[in-house]
Parts: structure tokens; C-alpha cells; sequence
């Protein structure tokens, strides 16, 4: 509804109003009341968003690691582990994370980039715990924009451009956390897709579906070989904050299956997996919590995408974090 111009939202926008005045009251707090803000001794870059649900901000998350590990930037991550519940926080992701403790976005991102990666709730208690035991140039925070109690130098805002804003209330009658107004205070805003109308300066980035891995053994299948092998036996499955994006990204690779989708986070049960020899396509992200059930995967196999920017923003990032003492200039 908050997507679809819904006609009885809108007598709500006296409520949003409100809303965003006590938002913005809160922001205005934590900017004047600077002993409230934690300043981290290294660069802190805050990747998030001003609406609720998947804007695309895990695979840049994944973009920008890779980027600067190969410049030679020693990186970080911290999140709040949302998705997963430990028994004692803060704790580094290892090899041995799992998907219930520490929330499927912080295994995929630790699996895909290598980067130290530090779980807390109370996001300061976590860069502390991080930098403690890591050396580290930059961090990244995966989410955590309203998280104001964490000093930040660089905010990056990611938007779904299918859905954009939708009908530009304030929670709980429209998508945004905080006001589109947001959007002029961070350094960059990142688009994925480009149908949006939002007149800021920005960059456009795309999914680009790169292949299919088993859940099972991590083989591989190219996409139009796993189009032929299994063309009218597939279901799609995704338990992600927009499911339709899987469903966009599917249909770009021309792969014929309508996806089930579940509540965001969803932990999946065996029985919702058993399909008597349908093959079954899910998310990367879906992909880290289904390895983990004690049953046979092997039918189950998730698509890899990786970032496309549409537009050249290498020159743009090398001198933002130049600005905050971070050179990358004439690096590979």
C-alpha cells in the first residue's frame, strides 16, 4: 500500500507529519549535543537507507569492500546482526558463524568479501570491539543511518529505484525512517535500477546475475546452461525485504519461475524446501541459512549477482575518502 499511491493513506499525512517533526527533533539533538556521539579514531562510512525493506545496500556493501581491499584499504564491518540472536555480544563472524547467531547478511558478507566483521546491537560497543582486535583503515557500517549515537565522516543512502520512496510518508503510514530532506545531508546516494524521478545528484547501480551455485557442494552452472538443464521444473523462493527484485532479476535472465515469497528474515523449515524433484532457486542471502538445516540441499541452488555501476565512480570514491584521510589515488 505504501507503494501502490493507496488513496486512504493519505488521510494519515497529518499523523506523518508529525512523525517526521519528532524525527527530526531527535536528529537535531544528537547534532547539537555533540557529547552524545561517539567519534571512532579511524574513518567510519555508514551504508543505509531512508525507506524500510531491500534497496540493494548488501551487494554495494560487498562492491565497496571488494573496492577497497584492492587498493589496499584495510576494511571493517559492523551490524547489528539483525535476523540472528547471540548468546553474548559483541563477537566476531568466523568461519563458524551462524545464521541464527549472527543474521545471514553477516555470514554472506563475511563468505564473499573476508573482512573482519563485528556484531553488536549497541553499534558503538561494536566498532570499539572491532577495532580492538583488528587493525583497521575504514569502517563500514551495514546499515544503521538513524544509529546517530555512532559518529560517521561518510554516509552513503541507497534506493530502490523501482519503488522510491512511495507515497513519501513517515512510518508507520508510508516507507521512510526518515524525511526525503535526509537525502541532502549524505555524501552519496546510490540507485539500483534507474526508474526513479529524484532531482539529487546520484549514481546508478545494477544486479548483475553473474551465476548459479549449489547450496550443497558450491558448483557452479552457468546461467543459460542451468536455463536449458532445468527449464520447467523450477520454483523461486525469497524471504528478502522486496522480494519482486529477485522476481526482476529472474525475468532478466529470461529464467521461467514465479517466486513464493516470505517475510523478510525468514528461517526456513525442511518441509518448506522438500519439492519431490523441482529445483528450487533462491537468494544468496536465503542461500546462508538453508546450508545450514540438517537436510538434503542438493536440489537448491542460489544466484550470484554482483554490483554494475552504470556510470564511472571510481574518481568520485577516491576523492571522498581522501577528503577523510583515506588515499587510494594511483592504486589498482
Amino acid at each position: 500500500m505504501w507503494y501502490s499511491n493507496s488513496s486512504w493513506l493519505k488521510a494519515f499525512t497529518p499523523f506523518s507529519w508529525i512523525l517526521r517533526r519528532l524525527v527530526e527533533y531527535r536528529r537535531t539533538r544528537y547534532k547539537s549535543e555533540t557529547h552524545r556521539v561517539w567519534k571512532a579514531p579511524v574513518p567510519v562510512c555508514v551504508v543505509g537507507n531512508v525507506t524500510v525493506g531491500g534497496t540493494g545496500k548488501t551487494p554495494l556493501v560487498i562492491w565497496l569492500c571488494e573496492w577497497l581491499t584492492r587498493r589496499g584499504v584495510k576494511v571493517g564491518l559492523i551490524s547489528r546482526g539483525y535476523g540472528g540472536k547471540a548468546s553474548k555480544y559483541p563477537l566476531l563472524v568466523s568461519e563458524r558463524a551462524r545464521c541464527r547467531e549472527v543474521g545471514e547478511e553477516n555470514v554472506m558478507l563475511h563468505r564473499r568479501t573476508g573482512v573482519p566483521i563485528a556484531v553488536d546491537p549497541n553499534r558503538v560497543r561494536a566498532t570499539q570491539f572491532l577495532l580492538d582486535n583488528h587493525s583497521i583503515d575504514l569502517v563500514i557500517a551495514d546499515d544503521g543511518l538513524q544509529h546517530y549515537r555512532l559518529g560517521r565522516d561518510i554516509e552513503i543512502a541507497v534506493i530502490d529505484g523501482a519503488r522510491g520512496i512511495g507515497n513519501g510518508l513517515q512510518l508507520p503510514f508510508g516507507p521512510l525512517r526518515e524525511p526525503k530532506s535526509r537525502l541532502l545531508e549524505v555524501q552519496w546516494i546510490v540507485v539500483k535500477g534507474d526508474n526513479i524521478r529524484l532531482d539529487l545528484p546520484k549514481s546508478f547501480l545494477q544486479l548483475e546475475p553473474v551465476e548459479f551455485v549449489n547450496v550443497s557442494d558450491n558448483s557452479v552452472r552457468p546461467i543459460h546452461e542451468f536455463r536449458t538443464q532445468y527449464a520447467g521444473n523450477l520454483r523461486a523462493i525469497a524471504a528478502i525485504g522486496n522480494p519482486n527484485s529477485f522476481q526482476d532479476t529472474l525475468n532478466q535472465i529470461q529464467i521461467q519461475a514465479k517466486v513464493t515469497p516470505f517475510r523478510d528474515h525468514h528461517h526456513f523449515r525442511a518441509d518448506e524446501l522438500n519439492e519431490n524433484g523441482t529445483v528450487i532457486i533462491v537468494t544468496e542471502k536465503d542461500a546462508q541459512k538453508i546450508r545450514e538445516l540438517p537436510m538434503d540441499t542438493s536440489h537448491i541452488w542460489y544466484l550470484k549477482v554482483n554490483v554494475k555501476f552504470k556510470d564511472e565512480v571510481d574518481e568520485f570514491l577516491m576523492s571522498l575518502l581522501y577528503k577523510h584521510g583515506i588515499d587510494v589515488m594511483g592504486t589498482n
